[in-house]
């Protein structure tokens, strides 16, 4: 005898499997709705030729690629406008609004490291995993080619990460060249005849994070310091127009009186 609740079972079952169905997409829209404004500050600095090394790296490395993303806009303090500091995503920070001063003052003070990449900037992470791309270069440009180039990604989902794919090229060694200035112009005057590149240091990594610390990852020729601290943006401030103010009135537009 066939049971009189077994329809029941079956509707609960369906309901059940369109619930399953559902879940991965209500998962994603509430992940989309989590929106958090974070300040990211960045310091990436050079190891010098006196630090030993027992690593290998490969002698004129054959070209490669990275992901390529957004370039921070420049910031004048003196025609720009400072309220967009308050609310405008990828916007590099002036030196006043950063905060690992001290930090890489420390690194510039200590004749083991250079500093090459100092920025800090605000934007939107959101819960998706989505891997937002920062593009970063630094020092001196040969050939096409800057010293240190390459980008760095952020991306939220249970925990904030950090991706990189930084590149620090060493180029063609001139023992006789007094200054980096004519170094560089003696590189640039013959660099069809030397390669472009003689070796190359990357430092590639994924780092889980978390807000608030100060994260740093090592490399024997690199060193990156991370800092990501969540932010609440100002409100846009919205110029009002007195009610009294006069108004244009357009006298060629014809009159609808009779």
């Amino acid at each position: 005898m066939r049971s009189r609740f077994l329809p029941h079972w079956h509707v609960f079952t369906a309901f059940f499997m369109v619930l399953l169905m559902l879940q991965p997409t209500l998962a994603l829209a509430a992940d989309d709705k989590d929106e958090t404004w974070y300040q990211i500050e960045i310091i990436i600095a050079k190891r010098g030729d006196k630090v030993p090394t027992l690593e290998a790296f490969p002698f004129q490395p054959a070209p490669i690629s990275w992901h390529h993303g957004r370039t921070l806009a420049h910031f004048d303090p003196e025609v720009s406008d400072r309220n967009e500091l308050e609310n405008v995503e990828f916007i590099a920070l002036p030196a006043d609004q950063r905060i690992l001063n001290n930090e890489v003052q420390t690194l510039a003070n200590h004749e083991d490291y250079e500093v090459l990449v100092h920025q800090s900037w605000r934007q939107i992470l959101r819960g998706n995993k989505a891997i937002h791309w920062i593009d970063i270069k630094g020092d001196y440009t040969w050939a096409g080619h800057q010293q240190l180039e390459g980008s760095l990604g952020f991306s939220k989902g249970r925990y904030l990460h950090i991706h990189s794919e930084l590149h620090l090229n060493q180029f063609p060694t001139i023992e006789s060249a007094s200054s980096r200035h004519t170094k560089q112009k003696f590189l640039s005057d013959r660099q069809s005849l030397v390669p472009i590149i003689e070796t190359r240091y990357s430092l590639i990594q994924r780092r889980k994070m978390r807000s608030q610390e100060l994260h740093y990852l090592d490399h024997p020729k690199l060193v990156l310091l991370v800092k990501v601290i969540p932010y609440t943006p100002a409100e846009p401030i919205l110029e009002a127009i007195p009610a009294d103010e006069p108004k244009l009135v357009d006298l060629t537009a014809p009159s609808t009186a009779e």
